[in-house]
């Protein structure tokens, strides 16, 4: 598709693209805050996942009870297999000249597009940015300095340090970064011209990170932004959300497999083994804190299966 010309230099094309599954009532609740934004979406593309026509259903209904000026793609395809692959397939049939990606539990600020579209205008050489995440607690500064601590080199992740520090009563910051949250985050359509989403290898949890650093390697770090004045709020919803073992699992394994891809980079190896080394300390205290061995016998299973997933080329 992606055959609509954008004449105004003033405005761009976006596409929101939200991937579902299984999710009628929290994809309702996105959709109501895209609707209710002060600049719209040029259109909405939704890939549902989903087993039945729940999600379908109470989307089109909403659409047609408020008659929206925002065009509507919904695609409803059990084929699909995983976020990664609706992400795709979102780009695929979309026709915006930036794609602006959303998660189906998340509530925009009324702001979203319009400071996602100001940041692009103002900044021509900007080809991919993420937004704040407001919902979420501020963590707390013990935290943070241990994160910061064992995330170093190839996993440096400025993103936990913003969390809850939300600038849309103004213009916000501009802060450089590699990593881009996937759920809130928007790339110019060239981007994709030359960076493939990772179907093959499994990505989940660090499926934005391994795409966004591609990016980066691809056209440079000084294309890639955090915009701080991009809000939204992460209502994580419980469906489809693995449990603790197998989320420790998915885990380690992701990060060992993220580290696969990087591993020409300087130090790579001692970054890797540095991170696991606080993963393995930040598994054991969770263990510890709900009385459950799940987290620590998941690290150790995400360990041992990262280091033997045998990479697949793109």
């Amino acid at each position: 598709m992606h055959n609509e010309q954008n004449t105004d230099s003033t405005r761009l094309v976006i596409s929101a693209v939200i991937p579902t599954r299984n999710r009628p009532q929290d994809l309702l609740r996105a959709v109501e805050s895209v609707v209710g934004q002060r600049r719209l979406p040029d259109e909405l593309v939704i890939v549902d996942q989903s087993a039945d026509d729940k999600s379908r259903e109470g989307v089109v209904d909403y659409f047609g009870r408020i008659g929206s000026a925002i065009k509507l793609v919904y695609i409803h395809d059990v084929r699909v297999r995983g976020l990664v692959e609706a992400k795709a397939r979102g780009v695929q049939e979309s026709n915006g000249t930036v794609i602006s990606f959303l998660e189906d539990d998340v509530v925009l600020r009324p702001g979203y597009f319009s400071k996602l579209e100001q940041g692009f205008l103002a900044h021509p050489e900007m080809l991919g940015c993420s937004g704040v995440v407001t919902w979420a607690a501020v963590q707390r500064p013990a935290y943070r300095w241990f994160f910061n601590l064992f995330h170093r080199g190839i996993f440096h992740d400025p993103r936990v340090s913003l969390h809850g520090y939300c600038e849309d009563a103004g213009e916000g910051r501009l802060i450089l970064s590699r990593y881009l949250s996937g759920g809130l985050s928007a790339y110019r359509r060239e981007v994709f011209d030359r960076v493939r989403f990772d179907t093959v290898n499994d990505f989940f949890m660090l499926e934005d990170i391994e795409f966004s650093t591609r990016a980066v390697k691809i056209f440079g770090d000084r294309h890639f932004y955090i915009n701080t004045a991009v809000c939204l709020e992460h209502h994580m919803s419980p469906i489809n959300r693995e449990r603790s073992g197998p989320r420790w699992e998915r885990k380690f394994r992701e990060y060992v497999c993220f580290y696969k891809k990087r591993r020409e980079e300087p130090w790579a190896h001692l970054h890797l083994t540095w991170l696991l080394v606080g993963l393995g300390l930040e598994a054991v205290f969770a263990s510890l804190r709900m009385l459950s061995l799940g987290p620590f016998f998941g690290a150790v299973r995400g360990l041992i299966r990262g280091f033997q997933f045998k990479m697949r080329p793109l």
